[in-house]
């Protein structure tokens, strides 16, 4: 895995912003109590702002942070903390991956580009699929699970 890391620049600045992201949240709901749960998408009640008093008004990759963990592939979901229990899904791919896009409405924009350009429906679509989609067979995905402790960040 270290070789796709070193050769593949997105993918390795996707998994540091993945270990950033989930240590803050980490941090964050380690904060409050070892029996904090943030059960869904953001969190407990479909509201990402945390409810600690406590919460650190700075954050760094080491500033106000517990742990990190780095995890491999590339992030599918928001993290669950239940239980002491941290769990993460993640993707890895066999073959060359296309490097993921940011923004909301990054497709949007592109197919915009593109019709200012004045091309037809077909060559956009075309553009758009050789740029953002990976087709079954040009990459062998693999769904992970991951659970971690909350307390140490280590693998289970």
């Amino acid at each position: 895995m270290k070789t796709l890391l070193q050769n593949n620049r997105p993918l390795s600045r996707f998994l540091l912003q993945v270990t950033f992201i989930c240590a803050v949240l980490l941090g964050a709901v380690t904060a409050s109590a070892q029996n904090t749960t943030w059960p869904q998408f953001r969190g407990p009640e479909s509201n990402p702002v945390g409810t600690h008093r406590r919460l650190a008004d700075r954050w760094s990759k080491t500033e106000n942070v517990e742990w990190s963990q780095e995890i491999p592939g590339r992030g599918w979901s928001s993290p669950i903390v239940t239980g002491g229990k941290v769990y993460l899904t993640t993707v890895i791919t066999d073959g060359k991956s296309k490097p993921p896009q940011i923004g909301t409405e990054y497709s949007n924009e592109y197919v915009a580009e593109l019709q200012k350009q004045g091309l037809s429906m077909q060559e956009i679509i075309k553009r758009v699929t050789e740029r953002d989609i990976e087709l079954p067979g040009e990459v062998t995905l693999h769904y992970m699970l991951y659970c971690l402790d909350l307390k140490s960040g280590k693998t289970e």
